[in-house]
């Protein structure tokens, strides 16, 4: 469940704080599936048990708030301060995050083009992986078996000595898929060091490779064959950190690459890199600035393997500085007010903004308002490609982003209801079919939605959670669900050194169209999962053995996010949780 109050850089932003633990004891195929079910105003699609795959049968979609979708270049990752996307297609391999590291994941709802740059227009995912906080080590191994022979096997390592700090895991899963042609296998290893200079000055390392290889299985009614991808991506960071007293400074650095091989000939060599600085000064016990620059480059190689022929591109340059101002005056009220100035070389000038304000009226009730102007440049899959077409002549995409937020929070209850207008320019959009397939800039689209979340805790051993989104989302309606509502059901009960615990959590989607203009609808989607955990911790607390049991769509029920990819029916996995 989404536990804590968001710790983020604007307190004015609609947002949830989702727990790494949430999200590694969740029923869903997919961190970014768990979020969807964590987060109100998130829909993430899916097409099978685990893997989300690359290509036209892809699955994976992130939708906030009418933005985003297939690909997801409008919805922007960032990892441990990390801009995480690929250089030709724009965006981020919905497979490449699993949480066996991650501590918590900040979904801002609304985008924040200002403090995070190009493809913030609909929203951002931070996530922030975690270190040990307490001298020693802690070794973690999960492993899992069940339907479709999927195995997954998690394997993490933290430790915390003198003055190092490292954090390293191996993630596995293979799978034969819940039909023909989508079986797939994927591995991740993540290694990070971090060396505490003095208690105020840290400089750390991360590097993560990600390996992802399957099928795309085709609609059920024409399945395909041997459509397969191999797909080679890797993420390496150098960061420092220094906080004393009133002064917060960071510098980043990074380099992300990848080969992304397709059955049709499709070859790719891509890189996205930069550095971001960024400076944090309290002036005023009321007042605290922000002040940031950010360059960054990105470019890449594209060839057809059958033939040898090379698609010219050229790569895109971005330099930007940005500042945030945060005024207190009483402590129940807070101002926000940024701007980002983004130059591309392509585009030229862009000017970013944004505006906000949150209220504490009185014993757990809130309010804020936010008003942001968010960017997408186009990229270079649709200014250069013919995949399957391109339009050199693209605009970057704006939008204009707004929404309010009445709620209230105790210890026993959480209410919070939202509601917001996404409005977009010059956004991007492909048309027809192949060959006569089209990509260019429509004029404006306008979105109006409301969103609610209802979470009830310490009902004795038992806890609920349901949250909701409703939206307009006028003329372009493919994969932009109308209705969209979560909800789990929980138990959890400690004796001793035992303790057991489970959920019951559903998903429905309403509204599901595969072209634009209402055309093409999906019957709505609905299903339920089922969990049961039983841990054992020992006395000297030293170790722990936690079996568990996953039950998803125990209701057998048949749906489809994506006409044509049919969602398994009931399946399980079963596995075992080892900790010293």
């Amino acid at each position: 469940m989404v536990a804590k109050r968001p710790v983020s850089k604007d307190r004015t932003q609609d947002a949830d704080l989702v727990e790494g633990q949430t999200l590694r004891d969740s029923s869903r195929g997919s961190t970014l599936e768990a979020l969807s079910q964590q987060s109100a105003g998130v829909y993430v699609t899916g097409r099978g048990t685990m893997l989300h795959g690359v290509a036209s049968g892809a699955s994976g979609g992130i939708t906030i708030r009418g933005l985003g979708g297939s690909p997801n270049s409008q919805i922007l990752v960032v990892e441990d301060g990390v801009p995480d996307y690929q250089g030709i297609f724009g965006h981020p391999i919905p497979d490449a995050y699993v949480p066996f590291l991650i501590d918590e994941v900040l979904v801002i709802k609304g985008g924040d083009s200002v403090l995070y740059g190009t493809n913030a227009m609909g929203g951002v995912l931070v996530i922030r992986n975690r270190w040990r906080q307490e001298e020693g080590y802690e070794l973690l191994n999960d492993a899992a078996y069940g339907s479709y022979q999927t195995l997954r096997e998690s394997l993490a390592f933290l430790g915390r000595f003198g003055n190092w700090d490292l954090a390293t895991a191996v993630h596995v899963l293979d799978t034969e898929g819940h039909r023909d042609g989508a079986d797939g296998k994927l591995q991740v290893g993540h290694l990070a060091a971090r060396f505490r200079v003095t208690p105020n000055l840290h400089l750390s390392l991360r590097s993560k490779v990600v390996h992802l290889a399957g099928g795309d299985p085709g609609p059920v009614s024409h399945p395909y064959e041997d459509h397969w991808f191999d797909v080679w991506r890797s993420t390496s960071s150098l960061a420092l950190d220094y906080r004393y007293k009133r002064l917060h400074l960071s510098a980043t650095t990074y380099l992300n690459a990848g080969i992304h091989r397709l059955y049709d000939g499709f070859l790719s060599r891509d890189f996205v890199g930069g550095g971001i600085v960024e400076a944090g000064l309290k002036l005023h016990r009321t007042l605290r600035l922000l002040l940031g620059a950010a360059a960054e480059h990105i470019d890449g190689h594209v060839e057809d393997r059958s033939t040898g022929e090379v698609s010219d591109v050229k790569g895109l340059t971005n330099l930007s500085f940005y500042n945030q101002l945060t005024w207190r005056p009483v402590r129940a009220l807070t101002f926000v007010a940024a701007t980002r100035e983004l130059y591309s070389t392509t585009y030229g000038l862009a000017f970013l903004y944004k505006a906000g304000a949150r209220w504490n009226i009185y014993r757990g009730l809130y309010a804020h308002t936010r008003i942001v102007r968010n960017f997408r440049q186009p990229t270079i899959r649709e200014l250069y490609l013919p995949y399957p077409t391109a339009n050199p002549d693209l605009k970057p995409e704006f939008s204009l982003n707004w929404d309010f937020t009445l709620g209230f929070i105790h210890k026993r209850i959480e209410v919070s209801c939202t509601g917001y207008r996404s409005y977009a320019q010059n956004l991007i959009k492909y048309f027809g079919a192949w060959p006569s397939t089209e990509v260019v800039n429509i004029d404006e689209i306008e979105v109006w939605g409301v969103s609610g979340r209802v979470a009830l805790r310490k009902l004795g051993p038992m806890y609920v959670t349901i949250t909701a989104s409703w939206q307009h989302v006028g003329r372009y309606t493919r994969q932009n669900p109308e209705a969209k509502l979560n909800f789990e059901v929980g138990f959890k009960h400690k004796f001793g050194t035992h303790f057991i615990g489970g959920t019951v959590s559903g998903e429905w989607v309403h509204g599901l169209f595969m072209s634009n203009y209402e055309r093409d609808p999906i019957d709505d989607a609905f299903f339920m999962d089922l969990t049961f955990r039983y841990r054992y911790t020992s006395a000297s607390r030293k170790f722990t053995v936690e079996p568990y049991l996953l039950l998803r769509n125990f209701l057998d029920r048949s749906y489809a996010y994506i006409a044509g990819y049919t969602m398994p029916g009931l399946n399980l996995l079963v596995g075992l949780k080892l900790g010293l």
